[in-house]
């Protein structure tokens, strides 16, 4: 709901006027070549770029449109790729000026292009893989720590119930012989 709420304000507040190249994006914004996007951001950008795209705007106005929209990371380095296409860069040129992050968007990007199809649904698809495949990684991160955290809890606990069970035991075993 928020992603389409930003697509659809991406749209309306887009420029009219059709720049060659992005303004240099320092200063109080916090823009500029501070990093790259997070997976999350890029996913946003994407279901946003998609939302836009399915509105009917053309694929470069769509890139410019959340780049403007977005104050983020993802909103910069999209601006990269919007710039790139307008210099006449190929599509898979265009997104190598970005992170690693956005490889499948321009997998995506590139096959809607060559293809002569609206991007709009493969950037989507896109978008639901990048999301899914965090989402695995955090649960096995989430797994992992789970385990890390035993490891140590064991180690606390096993002298006491060394103390209080085992030893016991094996006292009254071994006076019970004698």
């Amino acid at each position: 709901m928020t992603a389409a709420l930003l697509a659809l304000a991406a749209v309306l507040l887009r420029p009219r006027h059709r720049p060659s190249f992005p303004v240099a994006r320092s200063g109080p914004s916090g823009r500029g070549g501070g990093g790259t996007a997070t997976v999350d951001e890029a996913a946003v950008a994407l279901a946003m770029l998609a939302a836009v795209l399915r509105g009917g705007s053309g694929a470069v106005e769509a890139l410019e449109a959340v780049a403007a929209v977005d104050d983020g990371p993802a909103g910069a380095e999209l601006a990269v790729v919007a710039a790139a296409h307008r210099w006449g860069e190929p599509p898979a040129r265009a997104w190598e000026h970005v992170g690693p992050g956005w490889a499948p968007a321009a997998a995506a990007w590139q096959a809607a292009l060559s293809a002569g199809a609206a991007p709009s649904g493969l950037v989507e698809a896109a978008a639901e893989r990048v999301q899914a495949a965090e989402g695995r990684r955090v649960e096995a991160s989430i797994e992992r720590a789970g385990v890390l955290l035993v490891l140590p809890l064991g180690l606390c606990f096993l002298p006491g119930f060394l103390a209080t069970t085992v030893v016991p035991v094996v006292l009254l075993l071994l006076g019970g012989l004698r």
